[in-house]
């Protein structure tokens, strides 16, 4: 009697996986409008929706607020930096070895010191190197030290401008050899 019972068991489980599956693919009212249970809205609303979900209609919503602008944030991209950093060698002593890193940087034009910035990009890649240079390569293992590189260099990069204009540091390739 339990053997039956544990089959019966296993095939809703599997049943539920399914079901959970697809309902997670394609959206609660895709399942419902597939089992001819609900989802009767038309193609023109749904167009409609989705064109005052993305502020293209230029019209308010139904809260009665205009809808939000994507903002451009220019990016300040910056020549491939090349330095060494220290490595602990098999048998533990010194090693040298190279980083390159070529970044861009994002930031806020509409804030205040962002033009700044663009002025004082030498002084920006000249604090970025110093930093670099005393890193070591564990400290840019895993993606604890890629975070960590990405805040220590925002960081630089707003006290250089004296500005929190700088929104973010990217990361276009980093190799270390």
């Amino acid at each position: 009697m339990k053997k039956p019972l544990a089959i019966l068991a296993v095939v809703l489980l599997c049943l539920l996986a399914g079901l959970g599956g697809v309902t997670l693919a394609i959206g609660p009212s895709g399942l419902l409008e597939m089992a001819g249970l609900g989802g009767e809205e038309t193609a023109e609303e749904t167009v409609e929706t989705a064109e005052n979900d993305h502020g293209e209609k230029g019209g308010e919503d139904d809260h009665g607020a205009k809808p939000k602008t994507e903002v451009k944030m220019p990016v300040m991209p910056f020549p491939e930096i090349i330095v060494n950093v220290t490595d602990t060698g098999p048998q533990g002593g010194q090693t040298s070895r190279f980083l390159k890193l070529n970044m861009l940087m994002v930031y806020d034009e509409t804030a205040e010191g962002a033009e700044r910035l663009v002025a004082r990009e030498i002084y920006l890649r000249d604090s970025f190197q110093d930093f670099l240079r005393q890193l070591h390569v564990s400290d840019l293992s895993g993606s604890y030290g890629l975070a960590m590189l990405k805040t220590e260099l925002l960081r630089r990069a707003r006290a250089v401008g004296h500005t929190d204009a700088p929104h973010e540091i990217l990361i276009a390739d980093m190799v270390v050899q």
